[in-house]
């Protein structure tokens, strides 16, 4: 196998958990936004989770998308 092939491989899966992290950081999100309501949860606790739903999207989009060399 060339290094040329194994960096490829490398690469594609960079990409799939790029991609399984975004969608973590969506989940995170959306199921935030569904429950901030609930009787004693913390308002604290859904900015944090907001802040990482944010942040792992972020991250994964990066992943999902960057040049490799």
């Amino acid at each position: 196998m060339t290094f040329e092939a194994q960096q490829s491989r490398v690469d594609a899966l960079v990409r799939l958990i790029g991609l399984v992290v975004f969608a973590f950081g969506i989940l995170l999100i959306y199921y935030t936004y569904a429950n901030a309501g609930v009787a004693g949860q913390a308002a604290e606790i859904v900015t944090i989770n907001y802040s990482l739903g944010i942040v792992l999207s972020v991250v994964g989009v990066f992943a999902a998308f960057a040049k490799f060399k």
